[in-house]
C-alpha cells in the first residue's frame, strides 16, 4: 500500500521508520514554523521568548517527595500486571484496598522516567506547565487583545506561588486542562448558540474528563464554570425570553450531567466524588499539610494583590457583571484564601476576568492620544524580546534555569543503601514523606509506617504517627510498643524532641548516621547483632556536643567509622575537624575542615570553625574575614554568636576608636545570640573598662 507524501513522492507503510520520512517531518515543522513566525513576527518572537523563559525556570530539580510514591505504585501496576488488590508497601493497614485512583499518571510517570530518567520527567511537566501557561495567555488575551497586558497578567501569575507549586504531581493536568475547557466554553459563548457545531464541539469536555479524571479528581472544578454558565444562560432566558438563552442552557445541562457520568469513568467509580471531598474535609490535611494551609499577607502579597485588583476593577464595572464571571471568581476566591494549594485555580479564574475589566476601563479612560502605531508596537515588541532574553540569561547565570535533575540530597540513599547490606528484622517508622522514596528505593521490600497517601490510613493512625516522630512525651514510647517498632530512620533537621527522648530511654541506639538521615534501633530485640557491631556510643550527631567530652578518642574512631560509611557526607568530616580543632590538633583540623568543603561548600560551621584556626595561628586578617562571611550567611544563632565574639575578640586590641566601638557591638550582638555566655560577658566587661 503506497501513501503520497507530496504528489511527486510516496511511501510504503514499510519505510515509516525509514530516516528520510523522519526527515520530511522535520522538514515540514520548520517550514511550518518559519510560515508561522513570517506573520507579526516580532510579537510573535515576543511570545516564543516568553514561553522559554517560563520553560526555563520550570526545569529545576524534583521538589515534592511525592514523586516517588507516583513512580513505585506506578512500576507496581505494570510489574503485577494490573492485577493489584490489597495494599502492599506499609505494614499499618494490611488488607487495605490498594489506592487506584490518578493510575494513568502513575504509569505515564514511571514510563517517563524509564525513557529518559529524572531529567526527562522534569522536562516533561516544564512542557506540561509551559503549555498550561501559554493557553491561560490565551484566556487572558481574549478578553483584552493587548499581547503587553497578557504577558503582565501571566508574569505576575508566575511571581505568584505558581512555578512553586508545580511539582511532578497528578494536579498539574488539572492546571492543564482547566483553562483548555474554559477556551472550549469561551468559543461557545462566541456562537451564542446559532451554530450546530458549536454545540457538539461542547461535548469534547466530557469526553476530555474520562482522561482527567484518570490522571487527577481535580477534574471536578470544571463543574463550578459549567454550572456559572448554566446560571447566566438561565437567568437571560428567564428575564429576557431569549429562545437561544434556553437552548444553550438545555445543552449545558446535558453536558453537565455527561460529565458527571463521565467523572466515574475510573477505578473507584462514583466513589471518586466522595474520596476527594473527605480529603478536602479531612481536619489533619487542613491542619498539618503545608498547602492546605490559608496563605498569608507577608508570604504571598502578589497573590493578594491580585486579588484586591480582580475584585476592586468588578465592582467598578458592576454594571456589566456576568454571572458566568462573578460566580467562579467567588468560589475560586474563597478557596484561595483558605489553601495554598487553590491559588492557581483563582489565577486561573480570575486572570482572564481581570483582563476584561482593566479592557473596559481602558477604553472607557483612555487618552486619545495614546494609540500605538505598528512601527511603535514593533519596536515594544523587540524591546519586550530582549528584555526577556537578559531576563532568561541572568536566571541561567545566577543558576534559576534549565538546572538539573539529580537526586535532591533531601531523600535517604545513604541509610537506604546502608540498611540493603545490613537487613533490618521489624518494623521500621520514618518520615511520611520518606515512605513512597523507601518502597520505591527498595522495591517494596521495607515496609513503612505511612508515606503521603493520608486517606488510605486514616486520621487516626496520621495522629499516632505524628505523636511518635514529634516526641510526644505522653504517648510516644507505648505507641512505639504498640506498632512493634524495631528501628527509626529520621531526618536531623528537625524532630529535636524525639531524638531527646530515643537517647533519655536507654532503649534506643544509633546505628547509622550521615548528612541527611539517623537511624536508631531497639536494643535487646530481634535487631541486637547490629547493635552490638554498628551501635556509636560516643557520638550523637543531634546533641551539643555531639561526642562525649569524657571519651575523646573513642569519638574520633567512631567519626572516621561514619567516614568510611558514607564518603559523601560532609558531615563526618567537619565533627572531626571540629573535634581536633577542640583537642589542639590545627593542622589535622584543616584537613578535615578543608575536605568538608569540598562536600559542602559555604557549610557556616566549617568556615567559623577555619577562621578560628586563621585567629589561633596568627593569620588575623584571614581570620577577621571569615567571621564577617559567616555573620553575613543564613546559620543559626550559636554560630552567629560564636562568630561575633571571636570578631570581638580580634577588635579588642586594635587602637582604632571606630574599631573599638564595633568590638563591643559584636560582643553584645554574641549575647543576643548566646545569652549569658560567660566569655562573652567577661569581654564585654574588659572592653567597656576600656571606654
Amino acid at each position: 500500500m503506497q501513501y503520497a507524501l507530496t504528489p511527486n513522492e510516496k511511501f510504503s507503510i514499510k519505510d515509516v521508520l525509514h530516516l528520510k520520512v523522519i526527515r520530511y517531518n522535520c522538514r515540514m515543522f520548520i517550514d511550518r514554523f518559519i510560515s508561522f513566525c513570517k506573520h507579526n513576527w516580532p510579537a510573535k518572537l515576543f511570545i516564543l521568548s516568553g514561553l522559554l523563559l517560563v520553560f526555563g525556570l520550570l526545569v529545576h530539580p524534583l521538589g515534592d517527595p511525592d514523586v516517588y510514591m507516583h513512580l513505585r505504585d506506578g512500576r507496581y501496576w505494570l510489574e503485577t500486571g494490573f492485577h493489584v488488590d490489597k495494599e502492599p508497601f506499609a505494614y499499618t493497614v494490611p488488607g487495605k484496598n490498594f489506592e487506584k485512583a490518578e493510575w494513568i499518571f502513575r504509569i505515564g510517570l514511571y514510563l517517563v522516567h524509564q525513557a529518559g530518567g529524572i531529567n526527562l520527567l522534569i522536562l516533561v511537566k516544564a512542557l506540561l506547565m509551559t503549555l498550561a501557561i501559554f493557553l491561560l495567555g490565551q484566556l487572558i488575551y481574549r478578553r483584552w487583545k493587548h499581547l503587553g497586558i497578557a504577558a503582565a497578567l501571566l508574569g505576575l501569575a508566575i511571581l505568584a506561588p505558581m512555578t512553586r507549586i508545580f511539582p511532578e504531581r497528578p494536579y498539574i493536568f488539572t492546571y492543564l486542562f482547566l483553562p483548555l475547557t474554559l477556551l472550549w466554553l469561551d468559543d461557545y459563548r462566541k456562537t451564542g448558540g446559532n451554530d450546530p457545531r458549536a454545540d457538539w464541539r461542547l461535548w469534547k469536555i466530557p469526553a476530555l474528563i474520562v482522561l482527567w479524571t484518570n490522571l487527577h479528581p481535580g477534574f471536578m472544578v470544571i463543574f463550578g464554570f459549567l454550572g456559572a454558565q448554566a446560571f447566566d444562560e438561565a437567568m437571560r432566558a428567564w428575564l429576557k425570553r431569549d429562545a437561544a438563552a434556553w437552548h444553550r442552557l438545555k445543552t449545558l445541562l446535558l453536558v453537565c450531567l455527561a460529565s458527571v457520568l463521565a467523572g466515574a469513568v475510573n477505578p473507584l467509580g462514583f466513589t471518586t466524588y466522595s474520596f476527594t471531598l473527605d480529603i478536602m474535609q479531612s481536619r489533619d490535611y487542613m491542619t498539618f499539610l503545608t498547602e492546605w494551609m490559608p496563605p498569608h499577607w507577608n508570604s504571598e502579597p502578589i497573590f493578594f494583590l491580585l486579588l484586591i485588583l480582580v475584585w476592586a476593577t468588578q465592582l467598578i464595572n458592576w454594571t456589566k457583571i456576568q454571572w458566568r464571571d462573578v460566580l467562579p471568581l467567588a468560589a475560586f476566591s474563597y478557596m484561595a484564601l483558605k489553601s495554598y494549594r487553590n491559588m492557581p485555580l483563582f489565577l486561573i479564574a480570575a486572570l482572564p476576568i481581570l483582563a476584561g475589566n482593566l479592557a473596559e476601563l481602558w477604553n472607557t479612560f483612555k487618552p486619545k492620544q495614546w494609540t500605538l502605531t505598528a512601527e511603535k508596537s514593533r519596536t515594544w515588541f523587540l524591546g519586550g524580546s530582549a528584555f526577556i532574553a537578559f531576563v532568561l540569561l541572568l536566571a541561567l547565570s545566577n543558576g534559576y534555569a534549565f538546572r538539573g535533575g539529580e537526586i535532591p540530597r533531601f531523600y535517604p540513599q545513604g541509610a537506604l543503601t546502608w540498611l540493603s547490606k545490613n537487613p533490618l528484622q521489624g518494623r521500621l517508622l520514618t518520615h511520611d514523606i520518606w515512605g513512597g522514596y523507601t518502597g520505591w528505593f527498595t522495591h517494596g521490600r521495607t515496609k513503612v509506617f505511612m508515606d503521603g497517601r493520608m486517606p488510605t490510613y486514616g486520621e487516626k493512625i496520621y495522629g499516632d504517627y505524628r505523636k511518635m516522630i514529634w516526641g510526644d512525651p505522653q504517648a510516644w514510647a507505648a505507641l512505639l510498643q504498640k506498632y512493634q517498632i524495631e528501628a527509626i530512620l529520621v531526618s536531623p533537621k528537625n524532630d529535636i524532641r524525639l531524638y531527646q527522648m530515643l537517647w533519655g530511654s536507654g532503649s534506643w541506639n544509633l546505628v547509622y548516621w550521615d548528612d541527611v538521615s539517623l537511624l536508631y534501633v531497639r536494643r535487646q530485640g530481634p535487631n541486637q547483632p547490629l547493635v552490638n557491631r554498628y551501635a556509636y556510643a560516643a557520638v550523637d550527631p543531634r546533641h551539643i556536643p555531639y561526642f562525649n567530652p569524657s571519651q575523646p578518642n573513642v569519638a574520633l574512631l567512631e567519626i572516621q567509622r561514619a567516614q568510611t560509611q558514607t564518603p559523601n557526607s560532609f558531615l563526618p568530616y567537619f565533627f572531626e575537624g571540629d573535634l581536633m580543632l577542640r583537642m589542639g590538633m590545627m593542622a589535622q583540623s584543616r584537613r578535615a575542615l578543608v575536605k568538608t568543603l569540598t562536600l559542602a561548600a559555604d557549610h557556616p560551621p566549617t568556615l567559623l570553625d577555619l577562621a578560628i584556626i586563621d585567629r589561633k595561628e596568627n593569620r588575623l586578617r584571614e581570620a577577621e574575614h571569615g567571621f564577617r562571611r559567616v555573620l553575613n550567611m543564613p546559620t543559626d544563632p550559636p554560630v552567629w554568636g560564636m562568630a561575633a565574639y571571636q570578631l570581638s575578640a580580634i577588635l579588642e586590641h586594635d587602637s582604632d576608636p571606630v574599631r573599638h566601638h564595633e568590638a563591643l557591638t559584636w560582643v553584645e550582638k554574641s549575647l543576643q545570640w548566646m545569652p549569658g555566655w560567660e566569655p562573652a560577658l567577661e569581654l564585654k566587661q574588659r572592653l567597656q573598662s576600656q571606654k
